[in-house]
């Protein structure tokens, strides 16, 4: 019998899992339980139309659609709320992770088994197929590629959560500031999601962090104001981020990379679930009518170039809307004057 193990049960892996339609294989997702203190908080994820025609592929878009919200408009603004951009139209739907993650889940065949518990060397796997699903610092990655070849920290702190109420009005609103960007999104009909990053600072506790947010932030507008008034610790996250190196392919031996494992992206850009999704269709597709060794050659390349585009230029993105002094006024006057145009 073949084995696939696919280490990482987020949105990657468990997609993968779902694509899989060989039922003589032995698919095995090890998910690592999570610490009493790390808590799971229904931030928004946003599904482009490819990530949408993917899920529709295996089957789950229609639930996704049902579950999530569509936010066709999006603009960035500045601080003091002036326009800075109009982004094309586009049918993306919003859907809080925990949402999607519950989706897939459940969605999952009887032949993929879940085995709880953490993965820490993946060399030991026996298998013919070892996928590294298993996020931006992937233990697999580290296992088949080294040490060198692990993420790094770009020095940005990122807090994000959920509150219930609708503030975002079907929108997305993504405000640049100085050294600072604050974002608002629909997630469902009765909650708002937003984030906000700058460079890099700890805090003692959550409720630290959203004092502080509420004391620096006060030259954005109301909106983002009514946002962190009504903003509750438990359902707050405060993260650093990590960006994947660039990899010259994304499969050795037996070992493929998907999703964050293999190009972890600064969220700003809003791709980085689409990217998973993606992957883990593509891979999975290709196992499903190739033998394992011929699937993973043809995979090799076809997902290594696209997201590592996407990842640098979210990376500029990020860099550009945290400017700061001389540099965000600057910033600002020439977006205007390039959109203007």
């Amino acid at each position: 019998m073949t084995t696939i193990h696919i280490v990482g049960g987020g949105i990657a892996g468990l997609t993968l899992a779902l694509t899989l339609q060989r039922p003589e294989w032995d698919v095995i997702v090890h998910e690592h339980r999570r610490r009493p203190e790390e808590r799971e908080v229904g931030t928004a994820f946003g599904l482009w139309p490819p990530a949408m025609t993917a899920l529709d592929q295996i089957g789950i878009g229609a639930a996704v659609r049902d579950r999530g919200v569509h936010a066709a408009t999006a603009t960035i603004r500045t601080a003091d709320d002036r326009a800075l951009i109009h982004l094309p139209r586009q049918d993306v739907v919003m859907i809080a992770r925990t949402t999607l993650h519950h989706l897939l889940r459940t969605a999952l065949p009887a032949r993929a088994h879940q085995r709880a518990g953490r993965v820490s060397d993946s060399r030991l796997l026996t298998g013919e197929v070892i996928v590294g699903a298993d996020g931006a610092r992937s233990v697999v990655r580290r296992d088949h590629w080294g040490r060198r070849a692990a993420a790094r920290s770009p020095g940005t702190t990122v807090i994000r959560g959920v509150i219930e109420s609708d503030l975002a009005h079907g929108e997305v609103t993504e405000y640049w500031g100085n050294g600072q960007l604050f974002g608002i999104t629909p997630v469902s009909a009765h909650h708002t999601n937003w984030f906000t990053a700058f460079p890099e600072q700890r805090f003692e506790s959550t409720e630290h962090g959203l004092r502080h947010l509420r004391h620096t932030s006060g030259h954005f507008p109301a909106q983002v104001q009514d946002t962190l008034a009504a903003a509750r610790p438990d359902q707050t996250l405060i993260n650093g981020i990590h960006i994947s190196r660039t990899l010259p392919a994304l499969v050795r031996g037996r070992t493929v990379l998907i999703g964050d494992a293999a190009h972890a992206m600064t969220p700003n850009a809003g791709r980085g679930a689409c990217e998973s999704i993606l992957d883990a269709v593509a891979l999975g597709t290709l196992l499903n009518h190739y033998p394992p060794a011929e699937a993973l050659r043809r995979y090799r390349w076809r997902r290594l170039v696209s997201p590592q585009l996407i990842r640098a230029t979210s990376s500029i993105l990020m860099n550009v809307a945290l400017a700061s002094g001389r540099s965000a006024r600057t910033r600002n006057s020439l977006v205007r004057t390039l959109t203007r145009g």
